[in-house]
């Protein structure tokens, strides 16, 4: 009996020791311009190609504020780019979430789903960030490129195509349009899926 007696108490004093020790957490207030200075410094990291730092500094901006969708999409983009496509996806779902009218994060979740061979879903969230921003010559490429590589060859990929050669001023991507534009007019030609150079 007693020694039941001692682990209830143990476990009460526990408690009660849980409860009076509030999280840091929850007492700190969100510090925006900590998390925008960490992710400034992050994005110069991941122009020079060093991900882990970049990743460190994206995750010390978020911890400062969890609000700040700008350090959720990079941290996304830090995880693609090593091509940890879970966690790139679920920063991107934030990014969405926090950022609900920026097309950036909607193209970012379609290229992750590209790579993982979804492209349907590919397809979806590039539509999504071209009707947000609709002159945009690489949510316009990304949408054609998923298109062509589902097997389209509808009048819809076939204007994609065309607005792609007008729009894009990226010489190997009007080049891949206009070549895969040939190609639709020929249906026993393969269109190919990636712009040359690329």
């Amino acid at each position: 009996m007693k020694s039941y007696r001692l682990i209830l108490a143990i476990l009460l004093a526990s408690i009660a020791g849980c409860q009076s020790k509030p999280r840091a957490s929850q007492n700190r207030p969100f510090d925006s311009d900590l998390a925008k200075r960490e992710n400034d410094h992050a994005l110069r990291l991941i122009d020079e190609g060093k991900l882990e730092e970049a990743e460190s500094h994206l995750k010390r901006a978020i911890d400062a504020d969890v609000m700040y969708g700008p350090a959720h999409n990079n941290l996304g983009l830090v995880y693609y780019h090593q091509s940890k496509l879970y966690p790139a996806a679920w920063e991107f779902q934030n990014a969405i979430k926090l950022m609900p009218y920026q097309p950036e994060p909607r193209n970012n979740l379609g290229l992750v789903f590209e790579k993982a061979g979804k492209i349907t879903s590919a397809a979806e969230a590039y539509e999504k960030a071209r009707q947000m921003e609709p002159d945009n010559p690489e949510f316009l490429a990304n949408l054609a490129r998923a298109k062509i590589r589902r097997g389209d060859r509808d009048v819809e990929t076939k204007k994609l195509l065309e607005e792609l050669v007008l729009k894009d001023s990226r010489p190997q991507w009007s080049q891949w349009a206009r070549i895969n534009l040939l190609r639709m007019g020929d249906p026993t030609s393969r269109p190919t899926t990636r712009p040359f150079g690329e």
